[in-house]
């Protein structure tokens, strides 16, 4: 338990002390009226059934925190076409830069990646051929996630929830 507990505290600490993740050459995936997102191609953790990668989450509205990006490890299921977070910062500047207002190392738990989002993208992205999407409609956790009820990174911290941290509402246009 102990070592858990260390390594959280690392995990943290090494978020904090991570000026490269600001400096990176995001690669922008998409944009809704409610964020534009990146992914560091560079910083692709490459797995063929649990690949990482960095997201750069960039707010057009400022929280009422004053959050106006977050950086968010992501972790891909290429099998069961899901992802889930395993640790964020919360930045008070645009693009990952400026003062760290939040963080967490507290994974969270898997969510279906549906058609037509971000998520789809970058699995397709990660994964390729080995992506196996889902026959069904959008899931349960998804659609929880579209009216604001996902994992919003944020409300347990002091800042709002959004509607998907994540950046993976539908583009409005």
């Amino acid at each position: 338990m102990k070592s858990m507990r260390c390594l959280k505290w690392l995990m943290s600490l090494w978020l904090l002390c991570q000026p490269w993740l600001a400096m990176a050459d995001w690669e922008k995936v998409d944009d809704n009226h409610l964020a534009v997102v990146y992914v560091d191609p560079d910083k692709i953790r490459a797995s063929s059934v649990f690949p990482q990668a960095w997201h750069l989450i960039d707010l057009n509205d400022p929280t009422k925190a004053g959050v106006k990006s977050r950086l968010v490890l992501m972790e891909y299921d290429c099998h069961e076409y899901r992802r889930r977070s395993l640790a964020f910062a919360s930045k008070s500047d645009q693009m990952g830069e400026g003062k760290t207002l939040f963080t967490s190392t507290q994974s969270t738990s898997w969510k279906t990646v549906s058609g037509d989002t971000v998520g789809e993208k970058v699995i397709e992205m990660l994964c390729g051929h080995h992506a196996k999407a889902p026959s069904k409609g959008k899931g349960k956790d998804d659609k929880a996630a579209a009216a604001g009820h996902g994992d919003g990174h944020g409300d347990a911290h002091g800042a709002p929830p959004a509607k998907d941290a994540h950046g993976d509402a539908k583009p409005s246009h």
